[in-house]
């Protein structure tokens, strides 16, 4: 598995031992699903009332708008640069931007689901749930692109990382609009 490095500049400093650190990058990964899996195994055991019923629906809601919302932005920034209308550095600056608020959609949307009363029996809701989950390994993949482009300076980035970004934001649609078919079908029953 490939690591991540974090580096220092001068490692004479005092310290600077606990600032070169190798973490695993499966790490974040292993993270994601025993998160995953915890809501996976609570969502069926919590009883909400009404009124903490409707509360959640409108957070699912605002988390939707917030997280794909912000996908979409970046997503539309990156044909924007395929079509020649944006340079390399808006993009990336696009994405750094929108980093924070897709994590935070989909961190919205994973706890108010909890809350919502899923139904983990269902064939439809594990399709959505793994939907999710390949939404936030995917972002972790998006994360890497990102630095990888920042590091260009601006030049052209070769084939293979421009493959990569395709792959990974044809992940992301897939996966967003998957869990959001689904979800609309679900309320309907």
């Amino acid at each position: 598995m490939p690591e991540v490095v974090v580096t220092v500049t001068n490692p004479t400093r005092v310290g600077a031992h606990r600032l070169r650190r190798r973490r695993p990058a499966y790490v974040p990964v292993l993270a994601i699903l025993a998160g995953w899996t915890v809501v996976l195994l609570t969502a069926p055991h919590l009883r909400t009332s009404d009124g903490v019923h409707r509360i959640a629906l409108f957070v699912h809601l605002a988390s939707l708008v917030l997280g794909f919302g912000a996908v979409l932005t970046l997503d539309w920034s990156g044909l924007m640069w395929i079509l020649r209308h944006h340079d390399l550095f808006t993009l990336v600056r696009v994405a750094q931007v929108v980093h924070v608020p897709i994590w935070l959609g989909l961190g919205g949307l994973t706890l108010s689901g909890m809350l919502l009363g899923p139904d983990t029996g269902s064939p439809w809701t594990v399709l959505k749930l793994l939907a999710v989950l390949a939404v936030a390994i995917n972002g972790l993949g998006a994360a890497v692109v990102q630095r990888r482009l920042l590091a260009l300076d601006g030049r052209q980035p070769p084939a293979k990382l421009m493959l990569t970004a395709v792959l990974v934001a044809t992940v992301s649609q897939a996966g967003w609009w998957t869990a959001t078919v689904v979800g609309f079908l679900n309320a309907q029953r």
